[in-house]
Formats: C-alpha cells, sequence, structure tokens
C-alpha cells in the first residue's frame, strides 16, 4: 500500500481559478466538472487535492500524468471514486497496485485529501 495525502487552502485555490478561468477545464474532466457545477469551490479545491494525493500515492509529479489521467467521480452515496487512464493504471501496476481508495475533507478554509494505492 502507498499512501498520498494532500491539503489545500480553499481560497487560495479560488484565488487561482478567478486568475485563469481556463483552470478548472485543464483540472477537470467534463464528468467532473458537471458534478461539481452545483457545489461549492470546497469541492473542486478537495478535488484538486484528491488529484494531487493520487499523484503522491503513484510515486509521480503531474510530469508523467495530465490532470486529466485522474478522474474522481462521487457515486450516489458521496463516496469519491477515483477513475484512471490507462497511462495512470499502468503507474499503479508497476507499484504493485490496481486501485486508489480516496478519502476527501474540506471546512471552510482547507480541503484535505488521503489517497491510498492498493
Amino acid at each position: 500500500m502507498f499512501p498520498g495525502v494532500d491539503i489545500i487552502e480553499i481560497e487560495r485555490f479560488r484565488q487561482a481559478c478567478t486568475r485563469r478561468p481556463r483552470l478548472y477545464e485543464r483540472l477537470f474532466t467534463v464528468r467532473e466538472r458537471e458534478q461539481l457545477q452545483c457545489k461549492g469551490m470546497q469541492s473542486g479545491a478537495a478535488r484538486f487535492a484528491g488529484k494531487e494525493a493520487v499523484l503522491k500515492a503513484l510515486g509521480t509529479g503531474i510530469g508523467k500524468l495530465s490532470w486529466h489521467d485522474i478522474e474522481i467521480i462521487s457515486q450516489e452515496s458521496g463516496e469519491p471514486v477515483v477513475v484512471l487512464s490507462e497511462q495512470a493504471q499502468k503507474l499503479a501496476r508497476n507499484r504493485g497496485g490496481t486501485q486508489v481508495r480516496l478519502s476527501l475533507a474540506h471546512n471552510t478554509g482547507q480541503a484535505l485529501a488521503m489517497a491510498i494505492l492498493v
């Protein structure tokens, strides 16, 4: 098992998205943006932290993968599910894992994510 953790200040994420309006498109897939559409900035920041945590669990930085190689989708229950591209799946297999489990949390100021490659 390989863990990855990330925390982000929500206001800093909001400011980045305000300064660069296309940032959301760069970070999130169409399916992710559709799910985030009716949620607050806290949820977007949490998903971004989730992607960072997944990258850490995979043992790589963003250089080997794009943000769209890691998709975080919410099930009806609210549970976040990580969907990896073929390239990201290959990195996971190279580390001996087959799936990534993810937990997201946020309050008014910070968003936190913990990912575990199992």
